[in-house]
């Protein structure tokens, strides 16, 4: 079990996501932009952090190098159905800022789900060296 934070603006995909993940035992806590991230994280520790990239107040690029800088060790998913830029190229740029793993939407749920166990199995790999 994970403890997420999903960052989504679209409320059918955050909602989507986050009973998918609930459903896969993690707790999820969820905020709709990336200002809202930012508060969440001042509560909240978690292991994983799923950010879309388009987002208003925040763009996910401007939070993963934000909570990169501030949090380092924490794992990041970035996903994105594009905007006026191919999905690939914000995605290849979350990548270049920090983010573990990014996928296109519409998201493959069990690859995502896979994504989370790897990067949690990583993550308790590296506390056990440590």
């Amino acid at each position: 079990m994970a403890k997420i934070l999903l960052v989504e603006d679209d409320y059918l995909v955050r909602d989507m996501l986050v009973q998918m993940l609930q459903r896969a035992s993690h707790e999820v806590a969820s905020a709709t932009n990336g200002e809202e991230a930012i508060d969440v994280l001042k509560k909240m520790n978690p292991d994983i952090m799923i950010t879309d990239i388009i987002m208003p107040k925040k763009s996910g690029i401007t939070l993963i190098s934000e909570v990169k800088g501030k949090h380092p060790d924490m794992e990041i998913i970035a996903i994105s159905g594009g905007g006026r830029m191919d999905p690939a190229g914000y995605l290849d740029l979350s990548e270049s800022l920090g983010a573990s793993v990014s996928f296109e939407k519409p998201v493959d749920k069990s690859a995502l789900l896979m994504a989370i166990d790897l990067l949690l199995h990583g993550k308790q790999t590296k506390t056990k060296l440590n």
